[in-house]
């Protein structure tokens, strides 16, 4: 077992993250895969009118969407895993053990979707309070997907892991989270400011939202490569 560097925080992971994606483009494939059919499913299930049915159906395919971009950022986290290990990644050997690991993903996937339904439900009835709490839940949950995708976690248990790894290595986690928040939102504002150039050539439509689903996957691709690689250094380094 090797040693971690001073106070259980390399911050190296951060820069290093940036050439292995680019060397690996493999690990963008099921998140840009995720997000498309997410488009999909939304210009479909989108209701064109309001009312109870309309609700519900946006409400699914919502939850759907959700779903399918948390299994995404766990293939990703397993393509990921090995591009860390050896350099290079196989895209076939990650969507085997996707496949195999499937299960576990989403239903880690589901218990974190529930846990920020009640945030958001909640959020509604006593505001600031809620955005502590949300703040609070991004922190223990960073690494609940890749417990269950690379940890050998049972789906079921990924979440307490994941809350019993951070309570472990409170700073290294901490920073994790603030950068996956930073990331999730440059992402949005990159998007936004991507679209907002190319509309004019464009007219919008189906083409932004593809822009939007690809810049989407390449954040959650990087976002897979910090949490990966900070939850196995949390999991299999000994700290000092």
């Amino acid at each position: 077992m090797k040693r971690a560097p001073r106070w259980g925080i390399d911050l190296g992971v951060y820069v290093r993250a940036i050439p292995l994606l680019v060397r690996n483009p493999a690990i963008v494939v099921v998140p840009l895969l995720m997000a498309v059919v997410g488009v999909l499913i939304g210009l479909v299930l989108t209701p064109s009118g309001g009312g109870l049915v309309g609700s519900a159906t946006s409400g699914i395919g919502g939850l759907i969407v959700v779903l399918l971009r948390f299994f995404g950022v766990g293939t990703a986290c397993i393509i990921a895993d090995e591009a860390w290990r050896r350099g290079r990644a196989s895209f076939d050997n990650g969507w085997t053990e996707a496949r195999r690991r499937g299960g576990d993903i989403l239903y880690a996937s589901l218990g974190i979707t529930f846990l920020f339904w009640l945030l958001q439900y909640a959020s509604t009835l006593i505001g600031l309070v809620a955005i502590l709490l949300t703040a609070v839940a991004v922190y223990f949950l960073i690494w609940a997907i890749p417990a269950a995708a690379v940890g050998g976690i049972r789906g079921g248990d990924a979440i307490q892991v994941s809350i019993d790894r951070v309570r472990a290595n409170p700073l290294p986690a901490a920073i994790a989270a603030v950068v996956t928040v930073f990331v999730f939102f440059a992402a949005i504002l990159g998007s936004a400011a991507l679209i907002g150039t190319v509309i004019v050539y464009t007219g919008g439509g189906l083409v932004d939202r593809l822009i939007d689903a690809l810049v989407q996957a390449t954040a959650d691709s990087y976002i897979a490569l910090i949490i990966t690689k900070t939850y196995t250094d949390a999991s299999f380094t000994r700290g000092w």
